[in-house]
């Protein structure tokens, strides 16, 4: 390209060779194509970025609050050829891939100006995008309890707009390099946030206050437990270390409470929330939700799986029915370990023995556990298995060898698409407690009659059912029954 027009690039590209000296004309509506067209040049190589960076962060040039001004002043012109040339420059200053500019675009004062650039996409000429409105409806950000520390409060904020930045704005034009950049900004935004709020007692014992206050509002403990939600889904990404003190502070505030308050909430969004809590928990380390369940039934309390085993009956939401009935599969796996757990114990082996020291009795307290959960949860897990002893019809098969023989069968009436999916999920944690239990499972099923149950399900009219009938048998089969 120098080859072609020498005298064009000839003194930018001493320039960038030098990494320095690079000038940007001073923006106005009237040179946005020059530009347009200096940072597109500056943009090609490694030196010319470099300089593009220092210019625009430069806090004698101020390149980024002069551009800001031009989206108002071109839209109230009408030059969209303008507002085209902004959203170009804009990309190009974003997918320069430096984390000081990404920061300015989404802080208070420039996040308007730069997402409103954005909407005049030139590749989509006919169509505008409503990013400003989105992001400056206040009413999204709904403080449950106060952060008094502004610092964090901005990282908040700032957190929200790089994930639409990512996942709505820039998603179509996002490459590897810049993807990454906006992940790490992400990542450590959330660390900071979450070590301040574990590590906050007064915010957590007000957050929890909550729901034991009887001046609540259903709304203010509904907004509650969908913060306590991304609370749980950011502390996935974060070291073991800092999400087990979360996890711990949590459960002395009383967690465990509001899942069971959200679990049981007539909202099916509220149920939804309870249910990503639960199995964040569940994830994070079963061993240890055991232990507090099992610390219920020791004080003749309602434990966790009696909840859940009441809920998986009457949930009407398939996807929540298929995660209660995993988290039960969960709670009662006496293999489950806690991965976050022996990650942590590789990397702090104080921090670990502190945390198992206080139960070192776990192998006898999952015998209790399942014991317990055969006596008296099982009745109620099964009991729409047994039930269908009597939804019936016995029909009978041609006479074999006369009348010494008469083979019969029984044939399901027709079931709901809730009943199915319930049953679904039934014989597929029986089929796993046959793997994990061993002889409590097969003595259970056989006093019980499931067995008869299960194959009474391979004569119901769905299709879908008797195949999933079948590969549950199928891998149950597999093993040593």
């Amino acid at each position: 390209m120098l080859a072609m027009n020498p005298n064009e690039y000839d003194g930018l590209s001493d320039e960038l060779v030098d990494g320095q000296g690079l000038l940007l004309p001073m923006p106005e509506l009237a040179n946005l194509h020059q530009v347009q067209e200096t940072m597109r040049a500056a943009s090609q190589t490694t030196h010319g970025r470099d300089a593009l960076v220092k210019f625009v962060m430069a806090p004698e040039t101020q390149y980024l609050a002069k551009l800001l001004p031009l989206v108002e002043l071109a839209e109230h012109v009408e030059d969209i050829q303008a507002l085209h040339r902004l959203c170009t420059i804009m990309k190009t200053l974003i997918l320069l891939n430096d984390t000081s500019i990404i920061e300015l675009t989404v802080s208070d004062h420039a996040i308007l100006g730069v997402v409103g650039a954005l909407e005049y996409d030139p590749d989509f000429p006919s169509h505008k995008a409503n990013h400003r409105h989105y992001l400056a409806d206040e009413s999204r950000f709904k403080e449950v309890v106060a952060i008094d520390n502004p610092v964090i409060k901005n990282k908040i904020h700032a957190t929200y707009r790089l994930q639409y930045l990512k996942d709505v704005v820039l998603a179509r034009i996002l490459d590897d390099p810049t993807f990454t950049v906006l992940n790490s900004l992400i990542f450590y935004n959330q660390v900071d946030i979450v070590n301040h709020i574990q590590s906050s007692k007064d915010f957590i014992q007000e957050l929890f206050t909550i729901f034991t206050t009887t001046d609540s509002d259903d709304q203010r403990k509904k907004d509650a437990v969908h913060f306590i939600q991304t609370c749980c889904s950011v502390a996935k990404s974060i070291q073991a270390q800092s999400r087990a003190h979360l996890f711990q502070n949590f459960i002395h505030g009383g967690l465990l409470e509001v899942v069971t308050y959200a679990l049981r909430h007539h909202q099916a969004s509220v149920r939804v929330a309870g249910t990503d809590i639960l199995v964040a928990l569940i994830d994070h380390d079963p061993v240890m939700m055991r232990s507090h369940i099992f610390r219920s039934i020791n004080q003749k309390t309602k434990p966790l799986t009696d909840t859940l085993i009441e809920l998986l009956l009457v949930e009407v939401d398939l996807g929540v029915k298929a995660q209660m009935a995993d988290a039960i599969k969960v709670l009662l796996d006496p293999h489950a370990s806690s991965t976050s757990m022996d990650m942590l114990g590789r990397t702090n082996g104080d921090f670990m023995a502190k945390m198992r020291g206080a139960n070192p009795n776990s192998s006898a307290q999952m015998e209790s556990f399942v014991d317990n959960f055969y006596n008296d949860g099982a009745k109620r897990l099964f009991q729409p298995l047994k039930d269908l002893e009597h939804n019936q019809n016995r029909k009978f098969s041609r006479r074999l060898r006369g009348d010494q023989f008469i083979n019969h069968f029984f044939v399901v009436q027709t079931i709901s698409v809730q009943e199915a999916s319930l049953f679904v999920h039934l014989v597929e944690i029986l089929c796993f407690f046959i793997r994990q239990h061993n002889f409590r499972s097969r003595y259970y099923i056989i006093a019980e009659s499931l067995h008869c149950r299960v194959a009474q399900l391979l004569s119901c009219p769905q299709k879908h059912l008797k195949l999933s009938m079948c590969f549950a048998i199928r891998k149950v089969s597999n093993t040593r029954c």
